[in-house]
C-alpha cells in the first residue's frame, strides 16, 4: 500500500483541497435533503433535485475523484503528474462553476448564469482531461487500467459538453428532443461513461493491492471495457433517436460488463491473503453490494407493465439515488480511508522512516468514528431509499438527518487526517 505514497506523487497542496471541499459539499447536500425532502418525492426534473444532484456529482464525487486521481495516476502509470498548475486551476474553476450551477438550478434560472457556470466547469474538465491524457501518454505501461482511465476522461468531456449544450437548449431551444430525454442522455454518459469506467479502472488496480490478492484473471476486464463502451454509445444514440429496443440492448450490454467486473472483484476477494478487512474496505464492500440495486431497477424501468409505469417516477429517483448516494458516495467515502492517510503520512513523515518510531497511516484517523460513520450511512441510506420508493417526505427527511450525522463524522476524520501533526517526543 505504500505504493500510494510513491516518489512520483504530486504535492499534497494539489490533492488535499479536493478532499476538504468535497466533504463539505457532501455535508451541505445532506442539509438540503433535510430541509427539502419533497425534492425526492416528485418528478426528477425539479429545481431542488437538479441542484442537489449536480452538487453531488460535481462538487462532491468528481471533486474528490480529481484529487485522488492526481495521487493515484503516478501509482498506476508509474510516471509523474504532467502539470500541477493545471490541477490547481481546474480545482478552482470546478468549485466556482459547481456553486454557480447549483444556484442557477435552485432558482430554475435558465440563462447566462447557468451557461457561464457550464463554461467554467467545461474549462475545468478540459484542464483535467489534458493533464490525465498527457500523464497517461508519457507512461510505457500498456495496461487495461490505463485504457479505462483514458476512456472515462473522454466520456467525462462528452458529458460536460452535453450538459453545456443542454443548458443552452434550456435557454434557447434548438433541439427537437425533449429536455427530459436529453437529461437522461447526459446523466447516463456521466454515470456509466465517467464514474463507472473510472471506478473500474482504478479499483481493478487498487482493490487487489489492498486485499493482497495475486493471480486474478484480468481478462474479464477486457470484456467489461468493450461491453460498457459499446453499450453506452448504443444507449446514447438510442435515447437520442428514441429507439426503445436499442436502449434495452445497451442496458443489457453494460450490465453484463459490470457483472464481469464484479466477478473479477469476487475472485480477488476469494484469493486475498489479507483476510481481515479494515473499515475502508468494509465500506467499499457495502458500496458494491448496493450496486446490485440499480442494476435490478433499470430492468424494472424498461418493462411495459402498467404497474411499473405507475411506479416509474419513484423508481427513477430511487435508481439515481442508489447509484449516486448509495454506490458511488459510499465507495468514495470508503476509499478515502485507503488513500488520504497515506498522502498525509508521506507529507508529514517523509525522510523520517527508520530514524524514529512512526505511526501507521491508519493511526491518523479514528477507526471508531469511521465505523460509526459507516453504520450510520447504511442506516440513513436505507431510510432515504424507502422514503423515495413510497414517496414519503418525512422518511426522506429522517434519512437525511442520519446521513448528515454520518457525513459530519466523515468530515471529522478528513480534517483529523489532513491536519495531523507529529507528536513531539
Amino acid at each position: 500500500m505504500n505504493q500510494i505514497a510513491s516518489q512520483n506523487a504530486p504535492s499534497p497542496k494539489v490533492v488535499l483541497p479536493h478532499y476538504i471541499f468535497g466533504g463539505l459539499v457532501l455535508l451541505v447536500v445532506t442539509m438540503l435533503i433535510i430541509y427539502h425532502p419533497d425534492a425526492f418525492v416528485q418528478h426528477f426534473f425539479n429545481p431542488e433535485l437538479l441542484a442537489i444532484t449536480h452538487l453531488l456529482v460535481l462538487g462532491w464525487i468528481t471533486m474528490v475523484i480529481f484529487g485522488a486521481l492526481y495521487q493515484l495516476l503516478p501509482v498506476i502509470m508509474e510516471v509523474k503528474l504532467y502539470c500541477e498548475v493545471l490541477a490547481k486551476f481546474s480545482f478552482v474553476l470546478l468549485g466556482v462553476g459547481t456553486a454557480l450551477l447549483a444556484f442557477a438550478f435552485w432558482r430554475f434560472a435558465f440563462g447566462f448564469l447557468m451557461i457561464i457556470a457550464g463554461i467554467l466547469i467545461t474549462i475545468s474538465v478540459s484542464l483535467f482531461v489534458a493533464n490525465v491524457l498527457k500523464t497517461a501518454y508519457t507512461s510505457n505501461k500498456k495496461i487495461i487500467e490505463r485504457t479505462f482511465i483514458i476512456s472515462s476522461t473522454l466520456w467525462l468531456m462528452f458529458t460536460v459538453l452535453a450538459g453545456l449544450t443542454l443548458a443552452i437548449n434550456l435557454a434557447w431551444p434548438f433541439l427537437k428532443v425533449s429536455h427530459v430525454e436529453l437529461l437522461k442522455l447526459h446523466a447516463h454518459a456521466g454515470i456509466a461513461g465517467w464514474f463507472i469506467q473510472l471506478i473500474i479502472g482504478v479499483s481493478s488496480k487498487l482493490l487487489p493491492m489492498f486485499m493482497v490478492a495475486h493471480n486474478v484473471n484480468a481478462k474479464k476486464l477486457n470484456y467489461t471495457f468493450y461491453a460498457v463502451n459499446i453499450g453506452i454509445a448504443t444507449g446514447i444514440v438510442s435515447l437520442f433517436i428514441q429507439l426503445k429496443l436499442g436502449v434495452v440492448f445497451s442496458v443489457g450490454l453494460v450490465v453484463s460488463g459490470i457483472v464481469a467486473y464484479l466477478s473479477f472483484l469476487v475472485e480477488a476477494y476469494i484469493k486475498r491473503i489479507k483476510k481481515q478487512l479494515d473499515i475502508g474496505m468494509k465500506q467499499t464492500v457495502l458500496s458494491f453490494a448496493l450496486l446490485v440495486i440499480p442494476m435490478f431497477l433499470i430492468f424494472l424501468l424498461l418493462t411495459n407493465f402498467n404497474a411499473m409505469k405507475r411506479l416509474s417516477l419513484p423508481l427513477s429517483i430511487a435508481y439515481g439515488t442508489t447509484i449516486i448516494i448509495g454506490f458511488i458516495t459510499s465507495l468514495v467515502m470508503g476509499q478515502t480511508y485507503k488513500t488520504l492517510p497515506f498522502i498525509v503520512w508521506l507529507k508529514v513523515y517523509r525522510g523520517k522512516v527508520g530514524r524514529v518510531i512512526l505511526p501507521l497511516p491508519k493511526d491518523l484517523y479514528s477507526e471508531k468514528v469511521a465505523l460509526a460513520q459507516t453504520w450510520l450511512f447504511a442506516i440513513g441510506f436505507a431510510i432515504l431509499l424507502l422514503g423515495v420508493l413510497i414517496s414519503a417526505g418525512k422518511l426522506v427527511m429522517t434519512g437525511g438527518i442520519v446521513l448528515s450525522i454520518s457525513v459530519a463524522l466523515y468530515n471529522f476524520n478528513i480534517l483529523k487526517i489532513v491536519f495531523h501533526k507529529p507528536k513531539n517526543k
